[in-house]
C-alpha cells in the first residue's frame, strides 16, 4: 500500500468571548464540513506544509502556531494509506476567506462557533481531531 504524508490545520480565533473555528465545505471527491488539510510536497517538513495548504485553500496569512497534536491521524482510501500531522493555529476572524483554488475542492467555509463544530465536521476523525485540540487550547490558556 502507497503512503502519503499530510498535514491538518485546525484554525481557530475567539470574539466576544467565545472561540470560532474555520471549516472549510468539501466538494470534490466527496462533499461535507472539514478542516484545512493537504499532502506535504517533495523538500517541504510539515509546518511548511501546514502554512502552504492555508494559503492555498483559504488565503490566510496572518496565523500563529499553537502547537501540534501528538498523534498523527491515519485512513486508507482506494490503496492509499494517508499519515497526517494535525497543527492547531490562531487565525483572525478579521481577514478575508479566499476560496478561489486552481482545483476547486471547496465551495463555502464557515468560522463555527465551538458548540457547533463537532456537529458540522463530517468525519469521525476530525471530529476526534477537534476533542483533541480544544484539551491543548484548554489546556495552555489555564497556563497563562
Amino acid at each position: 500500500m502507497n503512503v502519503k504524508h499530510g498535514v491538518t490545520a485546525v484554525i481557530f480565533d475567539e470574539r466576544g468571548g467565545k472561540r470560532y473555528f474555520l471549516l472549510l465545505h468539501r466538494v470534490l471527491n466527496w462533499s461535507g464540513w472539514e478542516f484545512i488539510k493537504g499532502g506535504i510536497d517533495q523538500g517541504e517538513n510539515s509546518e511548511q506544509a501546514v502554512f502552504r495548504e492555508i494559503d492555498e485553500e483559504a488565503g490566510l496569512t496572518r496565523l500563529r502556531m499553537v502547537g501540534t497534536l501528538p498523534r498523527k491521524v491515519s485512513w486508507a482510501v482506494k490503496g492509499m494509506k494517508y499519515i497526517y500531522t494535525p497543527f492547531i493555529l490562531k487565525g483572525d476572524m478579521a481577514e478575508n476567506v479566499n476560496l478561489v483554488q486552481e482545483v476547486v475542492e471547496h465551495d463555502a467555509y464557515s468560522w463555527a462557533e465551538e458548540g457547533n463544530v463537532e456537529r458540522m465536521l463530517t468525519h469521525e476523525d476530525n471530529k476526534k481531531v477537534f476533542r483533541e485540540a480544544i484539551g491543548i487550547i484548554n489546556s495552555q490558556q489555564k497556563q497563562k
